[in-house]
């Protein structure tokens, strides 16, 4: 059958949540059993993946309000536009830069009747979530955006922190600190302003970059404040003893919510709608990755992310991890330490390999390097088909860049069969210099099957493999002669090396607080963070 847009995301999800078994991967005999089980504390939950946070021209971005709209709804369970709306104390710059901002504000004013319409029109129970929300600017106590749990159309530009904080617990309101980690009086978030009752999440990965910690990848780059402030970064607040759960979001100011590598939020929750969102965000059911939406579950003493326990001094931890790459690595960090390592990418799944679905990514839009002076934007339109296999689960990697009103990256059709998408690329306006984007499968097939790309667009090719070619090579498909555009087959990954469960033991005397969380890495760069679990002190 083939999937219709209204749906979509229903299938994306039903096929990404399926088939909960896991590697086994235990240190001691004592816990070879919860590494069995390890997903039981947030089995009765899915997972949802949405954009908080993310700009258009309605305020000082670029990329229209519509469209930005549309390309949530096409790939995303939700979506919370967050306007640039005001600055209480913003100063007097080189080339008067601050009109750019005043002005941005007055758009927002003006244009956010139709925010609100367009909320309220693409608000689809069930299927697609969207938040109202808008952003206030702090030169002294930090960046945040307020989001709303109703689409009521509420504006209130409050300007004093602590009476929006006032305000926002009257009215059931969340304020998410964004890019925390600029320096204190640099639009940082201010560790004496956080109240972690209005504010239970931080989101820690952005366009921004990372504020894990001070020496995490993806640094501070993209702007012109000085890089990240150790003192302002996720691992110190949490030594500080704020309780904050972890979410990440785009901050793209291309207008294009949900940008593969700028961040994506996720919840967990009963099912999809504002109200189970807003439920998890206060209950830190959430966590956060940078572009592949890995499925992680984390508990402690059986307590899901986001808990707060009584004092034991044993503690069994137990976490899952259901990648879209190689899982090069899975850590859990205590009080800021790693304690534990596990290893997918090291484990060979031997006569195994077969049993269960393996994962392809078909990445595209190697194109001419905009020095030649060559070519503009490539157009694709393109078919994976799977003969010999079933597609059990996938999803797209469509990125923010080149920003286009006429263009859209969608999937047009899908089934157990083929997945159809339409997409552009070309090498500018792009996160790092990255001008590809993906589809990736997860597949059940055996050495035999055979996976074809049959591309219309940019021209007229194809390219066919059997997973046994793609066990020991990935392959190329060259549109036209060099410098046009490329696309790439990767090599087949195996569920032994995307996907792991373990179990560990451990310890706490009882001196201090003591918050874990689970980190991970694929070797593709992409990476996930859980909301801690704090254990109490004695």
């Amino acid at each position: 059958m083939n999937i219709e847009a209204i749906s979509r995301r229903d299938w994306i999800r039903h096929c990404a949540q399926s088939g909960t078994g896991a590697a086994l991967a235990s240190i001691t005999p004592a816990v070879a059993a919860a590494a069995q089980a390890v997903s039981t504390a947030g089995s009765e939950y899915n997972n949802y993946f949405g954009d908080l946070h993310n700009h258009n021209q309605v305020g000082y971005a670029q990329g229209t309000l519509e469209r930005s709209f549309e390309v949530a709804r096409n790939h995303l369970d939700f979506y919370a536009f967050t306007p640039h709306s005001y600055w209480p104390d913003v100063g007097e710059y080189d080339g008067r830069i601050q009109y750019k901002w005043r002005n941005g504000f007055a758009v927002a004013k003006a244009r956010w009747p139709d925010v609100v319409r367009l909320a309220r029109e693409f608000d689809d129970p069930g299927k697609f979530t969207t938040i109202l929300g808008y952003e206030r600017h702090g030169t002294a106590e930090g960046d945040y955006h307020i989001l709303f749990p109703d689409l009521q159309g509420d504006y209130e530009l409050i300007e004093n922190l602590d009476e929006l904080k006032a305000f926002a617990k009257q009215r059931g309101c969340i304020l998410v600190p964004h890019h925390p980690s600029n320096r204190l009086g640099h639009r940082g978030t201010a560790s004496a302003s956080i109240d972690t009752e209005v504010s239970p999440v931080l989101e820690i990965h952005s366009e921004w970059g990372c504020a894990e910690h001070d020496r995490a990848p993806h640094p501070y780059k993209r702007h012109t404040e000085g890089g990240r402030w150790t003192r302002h970064t996720l691992q110190h607040y949490l030594s500080e003893g704020h309780r904050f759960g972890v979410v990440a979001s785009t901050d793209d100011h291309l207008g294009y919510p949900g940008g593969y590598r700028e961040g994506l939020a996720v919840v967990k929750a009963h099912e999809l709608s504002r109200e189970a969102i807003f439920d998890a965000l206060r209950n830190r059911r959430t966590y956060a990755v940078t572009g592949d939406r890995i499925e992680v579950d984390f508990s402690v003493n059986g307590a899901m992310m986001g808990s707060e326990l009584p004092y034991s001094r044993n503690r069994e931890i137990r976490a899952s991890v259901r990648g879209w790459d190689v899982v090069d690595r899975v850590e859990i960090v205590k009080n800021g330490r790693v304690i534990h390592r596990d290893f997918p990418v090291d484990r060979d799944p031997g006569a195994s390999r077969w049993n269960e679905p393996v994962v392809v990514r078909f990445e595209y839009g190697w194109g001419p390097w905009p020095a030649l002076g060559w070519g503009g934007t490539a157009d694709w339109d393109f078919t994976l088909q799977v003969e010999g296999g079933r597609i059990e689960a996938f999803h797209p990697c469509f990125s923010s860049g080149p920003l286009d009103e006429f263009r859209r990256d969608r999937i047009v059709s899908s089934d157990s069969r083929s997945v159809r998408v339409q997409s552009y690329t070309a090498l500018k306006q792009r996160l790092d210099d990255y001008s590809q984007k993906a589809l990736v499968l997860r597949v059940q097939g055996d050495a035999s099957t055979r996976v074809t790309v049959n591309c219309t667009k940019p021209t007229k090719c194809s390219l066919t493999q059997s997973f046994a070619e793609l066990t020991e090579s990935n392959e190329m498909l060259f549109t036209r002669p060099f410098p046009w555009e490329s696309a790439m087959l990767h090599r087949v990954v195996f569920r032994d090396n995307w996907a792991t469960s373990f179990g560990l033991e451990d310890e706490g005397d009882g001196a201090q607080a003591d918050w874990y969380y689970v980190r991970v890495f694929e070797s593709n760069g992409e990476l996930a963070w859980s909301s801690p679990v704090w254990v109490e002190a004695a």
